[in-house]
């Protein structure tokens, strides 16, 4: 049944791709139209990211996929574009990112090659992944370049894909598989939650290579008050604070919290039948938000890839940072806590995800998004529609940093994060995307800091 499923999905994806890469290309006999449409990065990334999906990546390792895939579609571009500079020496380790030995290279068609020949890399599908470079490579013929572009364009591409991935695997991350956390058994401690009661997801994480910050400490954040279950104390007001207002839910805070849930191996239970349903992972979904806010602002192919890659390493040392904070911790999670000391019977909203509370890596994560998006576009009002395929209607926003401050709220909503959990982590996540817009990036700003409080 399961490779039956595969196949299905193999299939769908092969020919939902094709169809993408070709509407209303596939007439035309001009390469460069075709190859430098920023709408073709942004489908391919769409592609990776289902493939993040079907392959049930946890959310850190698909961060670590996204940020080497767009990294290396950006270092080929910075040799053409002169306002993009290799982050090779700003980025910890890269190097000996190869330069092109030829001048008839069609970079935008040598970046996506890098891109997807990374993600393949990194991920399990690899035979859809292969259909996707093949389309691609199909799309550069059919559409008139010339053959020596072709192929030394697509050599290079290569060789950017390949150095990339020979750094990333300095990064610690073999090192990291098959980890298992030791539970404490402290009364304040993390411990794993139901229906699937699963050991710590990546303990180890934090011991990953960070791209721009110094170390996963960096940022530290407040901490969380000290644990007590006296009921005049401050750790027991804040897990009644949460399940007074999973108590109190109204319609709109439900659809904030599903809408931004993102979980992406959801178990589910009826009666003695059990299943799991996967979802994007919350940078899987950032994904999609900037590659809408790069259509909304008409963004070239350059600034696309560009924001992809600022965001996506942003979010990469989000979630390291965001692990070490956990691990260091090991907080108890609101549902523990309530079922132990206040009421038995309590559930959350949504499901609490295997790995300590304190801080939540969703807001994190978001916090950082928002940065490096808000720094590189004025015009960030969008409406979010990647959640249609779960069910969830659109939502519009203002601003991304409406969007973020959304996602911090919503974890609270769910019940999954005390109040202060997810306060700490958006001014923690702002703290990292304010260093990649500054460490990496063109514009030098003086970002605040602004507190949700």
């Amino acid at each position: 049944m399961q490779n039956i499923k595969r196949l299905f999905f193999s299939i769908f994806l092969i020919l939902f791709t094709a169809t993408t890469l070709w509407s209303c290309k596939s007439k035309s006999k001009d390469y460069v139209k075709v190859m430098h449409d920023p709408e073709l990065y942004i489908n391919l990334v769409h592609k990776l990211n289902y493939v993040v999906i079907y392959d049930i990546f946890t959310p850190p390792v698909a961060a670590r996929i996204f940020a080497y895939s767009n990294l290396a579609a950006l270092e080929v571009l910075s040799n053409k574009n002169a306002h993009l500079n290799t982050l090779a020496g700003k980025i910890n380790g890269l190097n000996n990112i190869p330069h092109p030995q030829n001048t008839k290279i069609d970079y935008p068609f040598a970046s996506l090659i890098a891109l997807t020949t990374v993600g393949k890399q990194l991920t399990f599908s690899d035979d859809t992944m292969q259909h996707v470079i093949d389309s691609i490579k199909l799309l550069a013929q059919n559409s008139g370049m010339p053959d020596d572009i072709f192929a030394n364009s697509l050599s290079y591409g290569n060789q950017v894909a390949d150095s990339v991935l020979a750094w990333s695997k300095s990064d610690n991350y073999a090192k990291t598989r098959g980890a298992r956390f030791a539970l404490t058994n402290k009364e304040g401690d993390w411990t794993p939650t139901p229906p699937g009661y699963f050991s710590a997801v990546e303990p180890l994480w934090k011991t990953i290579r960070c791209t721009v910050m110094d170390s996963a400490n960096m940022f530290p954040p407040a901490g969380p008050p000290p644990f007590s279950k006296d009921t005049s104390s401050k750790f027991y007001k804040m897990a009644k604070d949460v399940q007074y207002t999973i108590d109190h839910l109204d319609s709109t805070k439900m659809w904030i919290a599903n809408f931004w849930d993102c979980n992406n191996f959801k178990l589910h239970i009826s009666g003695h039948a059990m299943y799991a349903t996967k979802e994007m992972s919350p940078v899987g979904h950032w994904m999609e938000i900037t590659g809408t806010i790069c259509k909304n602002n008409d963004a070239d192919f350059y600034k696309t890839a560009y924001a992809y890659t600022g965001v996506s390493l942003g979010i990469n040392d989000a979630f390291i940072c965001c692990w070490y904070t956990k691990f260091k911790y090991d907080v108890i999670r609101p549902e523990t806590y309530i079922n132990r000391y206040i009421d038995p019977n309590w559930m959350p909203y949504l499901q609490t995800p295997p790995f300590p509370e304190y801080n939540s890596a969703h807001s994190t994560i978001s916090a950082a998004a928002d940065v490096v998006l808000s720094s590189l576009f004025k015009n960030t009002a969008f409406k979010d529609s990647s959640e249609r395929a779960w069910g969830w209607p659109d939502r519009h926003f203002k601003n991304v940093d409406e969007a973020a401050i959304e996602v911090s709220y919503s974890r609270f909503y769910g019940g999954i994060h005390y109040r202060q959990s997810v306060f700490d982590a958006y001014e923690q996540g702002k703290k990292i995307g304010g260093l990649v817009i500054n460490k990496l990036m063109l514009n030098d700003p003086v970002l605040k800091v602004v507190s949700l409080k």
